[in-house]
């Protein structure tokens, strides 16, 4: 019997060692997951300035951002799923469209830069889901403003203390800040995702100490770059998620603005094409958003050379007859839609804009499932709102849909893979 006793003894004993150990585990894969947060953001949110990091290294950049996918992934085998989806509609349509956006490397040029691209969006796309699973979404917030913040106050030292880097001497952008970035735009993006991050942060308990110097630093970036329509986008999402949080039928009506936003791009595709201007003409007056419509016009002139499937992504811009036409008739040249829903157009097709817009209809739905059944926290309800309506307002004039390194275009995945989740009763 005392023998009998003492292998007992001894197996309870060996039993909570191994719980320790594997909690012991769960806590460092959870900080590697943090920390790989916080470095991908500082390495991908935009090209560093020449200054600072040579045009020809500039990949590293994104193999630091590949590599810290890379880890978070593998950490994430160590911890335990905190949330678990449900195979929906929601979750089916939206895997489709990334999937499909993958795959459409094949009917592309196939350049190396194109099957790179293809794979980091699939890296990412994964990596997505384990993120939003695995950890909790304040921790996430925590670690994004974080890198953010390192950011934004390297930008503010380098624009005071070394501006021969920190400002901005061309022509058309004399003595605006653009911080560590290559340009000016960059960095107002930068500061206004930090303030929106900083104002949820507050609403979750921050001191005001750290709250005022993460937004005053912020705010100023935006202000001394002149970004003025990021800052303007950034205080309508504080502003949007500040009214979430006391009215519910706030929250509700803001669930269904990115399907609005769909529907104002499908609108704005339809004018270019059918009428063949660069530009938007209301009355005597025209638009060009800083000759965004430019690109915008050129890039849907093309629609019909590949209306069901698009170009394949990186197809575009990667086809020298196309690149070349038009920097001759511009004498510039850059690259870039201007436009995320007119990428997603081109490089994926009507199908593929039509998957697109179909995830971004069951995510509105199920948003407004779950705040009906009250079964998702109130502030990270506000907060996925807010992010993806400031995301996809972005997007009229910057391209960051279908990025596959940039880390708040793959968070907006991960906050879509977010509400694909069960729906339960909860507190609200």
């Amino acid at each position: 019997m005392a023998s009998l006793q003492s292998d007992a003894d001894s197996g309870i004993s060996e039993s909570a060692i191994w719980q320790t150990r594997s909690v012991g585990i769960e806590r460092i894969a959870s900080a590697a997951i943090r920390w790989s947060i916080t470095i991908n953001v500082v390495a991908s949110m935009g090209t560093l300035n020449t200054g600072l990091l040579p045009a020809e290294l500039t990949y590293l950049q994104q193999a630091v951002a590949i590599l810290m996918w890379g880890v978070l992934i593998y950490a994430s085998a160590f911890v335990r799923p905190r949330l678990r989806l449900q195979f929906n509609p929601d979750l089916v349509v939206l895997v489709a469209f990334y999937g499909f956006a993958v795959i459409s490397v094949f009917w592309s040029s196939l350049n190396v830069a194109a099957l790179m691209k293809s794979a980091a969006l699939a890296m990412t796309t994964f990596g997505a889901f384990c993120l939003v699973t695995r950890i909790d979404i304040d921790e996430i917030i925590g670690a994004t403003a974080l890198g953010l913040f390192i950011l934004v106050a390297a930008s503010a030292f380098f624009a005071v203390a070394v501006p021969d880097i920190g400002i901005d001497h061309s022509w058309m952008h004399s003595g605006q800040w653009q911080g560590v970035y290559e340009s000016k735009q960059t960095l107002g993006f930068v500061g206004a995702y930090l303030m929106f991050f900083a104002c949820y942060l507050k609403m979750r308990g921050q001191g005001w100490l750290a709250f005022l110097a993460t937004f005053l630093l912020a705010s100023t970036c935006v202000l001394a770059s002149e970004s003025r329509g990021a800052g303007a986008v950034a205080l309508a999402a504080c502003a949007l998620l500040l009214t979430s949080m006391w009215s519910v039928t706030c929250m509700r009506l803001y669930a269904v603005l990115p399907f609005i936003m769909c529907l104002a791009a499908g609108a704005l595709f339809l004018y270019f094409y059918t009428t063949g201007y660069d530009a938007i003409h209301i009355g005597d007056a025209s638009i060009d958003f800083t000759e965004r419509t430019l690109i915008w016009h050129y890039a849907i002139s093309h629609f019909d050379d590949a209306p069901l499937l698009g170009f394949g992504i990186n197809g575009f811009w990667t086809i020298p007859s196309i690149y070349d036409y038009f920097e001759q008739s511009h004498t510039w040249v850059l690259d870039n839609y201007h436009s995320g829903y007119i990428a997603i157009l081109i490089e994926t097709g009507f199908l593929g804009f039509m998957l697109f817009t179909g995830s971004v209809v069951l995510f509105s739905n199920k948003m407004l499932h779950l705040i009906s059944a009250r079964s998702i926290d109130r502030a990270h309800c506000a907060l996925i709102i807010g992010f993806v309506v400031l995301s996809f307002q972005t997007n009229f004039t910057e391209t960051t849909f279908l990025r596959s390194t940039m880390f708040t275009s793959v968070l907006l995945v991960a906050f879509f893979f977010a509400t694909c989740r069960l729906v339960r009763q909860a507190d609200f």
